[in-house]
């Protein structure tokens, strides 16, 4: 018989165990970033009008984190994104459009070696 508990307290004790529970980031000012592995996103329905956006999951050097860009971003970028690959996502400006609608800017740097070549982040991971 398997002794998960136990062996959960062991690794728990030797340091051996890493959170998989993603803390949300807003971004919330111009020069905002948050640089990381992409392991992941989903689908999200908004609450205040319904809309459909992208939330992101990436691995940083302080823990998982996941982050919403907005759906004029999503759409411009996630035909690029892969999983498995390194990305700093640089908030640039919330840009007033006609309506009294906006749009947040981001600059997305996609760097270094993939971690191993994925799938394209379409594949609606949830989370």
């Amino acid at each position: 018989m398997t002794e998960y508990q136990k062996q959960y307290e062991t690794a728990k004790k030797a340091g051996e165990v890493k959170s998989i529970t993603p803390s949300y980031v807003e971004f919330k000012k111009k020069g905002d970033t948050i640089v990381g592995l992409l392991r992941g996103k989903s689908i999200v329905e908004g609450q205040k009008d319904g809309s459909i956006y992208n939330q992101y999951l990436v691995d940083t050097d302080t823990g998982l984190v996941k982050f919403a860009l907005g759906r004029a971003t999503d759409r411009e970028i996630e035909p690029l994104l892969k999983m498995g690959h390194t990305y700093a996502f640089t908030f640039e400006e919330k840009v007033a459009l006609s309506g009294g609608r906006t749009v947040n800017k981001f600059a997305v740097v996609e760097f270094g070696r993939p971690e191993v070549e994925g799938p394209p982040v379409d594949d609606n991971i949830p989370f």
